[in-house]
């Protein structure tokens, strides 16, 4: 019965073992801290149970003294501590305005043509370019540039220009 307590499966060794050295240190030195006879759930300082060390009114250490008072004052949130600069209405009224002016010189460039009118107006430019692509010569293409102006492509040459091409 004795050898089933001290080590054998699932008695305290056992759990002592799986838990590693360093648990095992801990309770050892918890052991030798806290009184005689005291439980091991206990304080540390004076025995009772349902506080820790760090709680105990009939402890030894002054804890104050030990870490000082500075540990145990609570700290201000950083925007209690930081003072606040009064705003300058000026430099903000300045920067609504160009803001303002911003947001109305980009709506003027925003185009507000229908779906339909930008429909018509690709429709009329490939119209432009097929005719424009019957009087090249032979093997010559015209395509538009993203700038809007004309350019001329050879594709059995791969030459490529701005002015059109003699027939």
């Amino acid at each position: 019965a004795t050898a089933s307590v001290a080590g054998g499966a699932g008695g305290r060794g056992e759990r002592r073992r799986r838990r590693g050295a360093r648990t095992v240190a801990m309770e050892r030195h918890h052991e030798l801290r806290r009184p005689p006879g005291t439980s091991r759930f206990g304080c540390n300082l004076c025995g009772k149970e349902g506080h820790q060390a760090a709680q105990c009114a009939e402890g030894t250490v002054d804890w104050i003294d030990r870490f000082g008072l500075d540990t145990f004052v609570p700290k201000l949130p950083y925007y209690m501590i930081k003072p606040r600069a009064k705003p300058d209405y000026a430099k903000i009224e300045e920067e609504a305005r160009l803001y303002a002016k911003t947001k109305e010189e980009a709506a003027k460039k925003v185009d507000t043509k229908t779906t339909g009118e930008k429909f018509q107006l690709e429709l009329q430019k490939q119209i432009v370019q097929a005719k424009v692509n019957e009087t090249l010569p032979q093997g010559w293409r015209s395509y538009t540039a993203p700038n809007g102006k004309m350019y001329y492509h050879h594709a059995a040459t791969n030459k490529t220009q701005w002015t059109k091409p003699a027939e």
